[in-house]
């Protein structure tokens, strides 16, 4: 599968990723944890994230059937986004378990042809509706607000050390 995103852009294509990816997919997960959750995240951790070690575990998921769709702006990959069965809710069963996009690509449309390349795979799969969890300090939280996620919940989660609060938005078939 693989589509032109919205706005009729010609630089950039939202495709089924393959596990030839798993490289620049790595890349891009660690540089935007990076861009991301600076501030957010203890700076030692993000520093000691691993592009050879991620992807490693991207061609262990591709192997194991899973899947991630791309964003390729002038042929060079700048995004992913990944989904399966809901982690944490039964009405809700498809979820949104990545998405990320480095922060130069931002603002351009590039996230939200992401997500609904994700959103429509879920569906085509069977799943009813969508989740996605968000740290609550971190401003892609507006992405989902403006995508009309409804707020459904939040947790905490424990990474490197740190307490986070985690916020949950749906969005019902």
């Amino acid at each position: 599968m693989s589509f032109l995103a919205p706005y009729g852009n010609d630089a950039l294509v939202i495709r089924a990723a393959r596990a030839a990816d798993a490289g620049d997919i790595a890349r891009v997960h660690v540089q935007s944890w990076r861009e991301a959750y600076r501030g957010l995240i203890p700076q030692p951790y993000l520093n000691q994230l691993s592009v050879a070690a991620h992807e490693r575990q991207w061609r262990r998921t591709f192997a194991d059937g899973g899947w991630a769709f791309v964003a390729e702006w002038e042929r060079r990959i700048v995004g992913f986004a990944s989904g399966g069965l809901s982690r944490g809710r039964r009405d809700v069963t498809g979820e949104l378990y990545l998405l990320y996009l480095l922060r130069a690509h931002h603002g351009q449309g590039i996230g939200r042809a992401l997500f609904d390349a994700c959103h429509l795979e879920l569906a085509r799969r069977g799943h009813r509706g969508l989740l996605a969890w968000v740290l609550a300090d971190n401003s892609a939280r507006r992405f989902y607000e403006r995508l009309g996620g409804d707020l459904a919940g939040e947790a905490k989660v424990a990474i490197a050390g740190s307490q986070l609060r985690e916020l949950a938005y749906v969005w019902p078939d």
